[in-house]
């Protein structure tokens, strides 16, 4: 499981990250659009981060922080952020659970 290289922010009282639970499907994440606020910014730019440490525009949305907690990303984050167009529509896996997310732009690591 990917181990984060950097601190997970969170908006004071408007956590982003879950304790891991049984996967959901795609057809599962069921809120509405909502307008942009500091919780949902926040989990924008920890995508960002994210993209960074691992060189990809696919991320996946369990891992372990940088303190070694298994967590997960919010489903209600993810399913705002795919109504705003900041990821891609959500897909499930093989395993018939959604267990990665893609930003809709491609990711281009720095130069070495």
């Amino acid at each position: 499981m990917l181990k984060l290289m950097f601190e997970w922010e969170e908006t004071p009282g408007a956590k982003t990250l879950s304790n891991p639970s049984q996967g959901k499907p795609a057809s599962g994440f069921a809120d509405e659009p909502a307008r942009l606020t500091p919780r949902q910014a926040a989990f924008y730019r920890n995508l960002v981060r994210l993209a960074e440490q691992v060189g990809s525009r696919t991320l996946p949305i369990t891992f372990l922080t940088k303190q070694g907690a298994s967590k997960r990303m919010d489903h209600g984050c993810i399913k705002i952020a795919e109504h705003a167009n900041f990821i891609e529509p959500l897909a499930d896996s093989p395993s018939g659970v959604v267990e990665t997310i893609s930003l809709s732009w491609n990711v281009v690591p720095a130069p070495k």
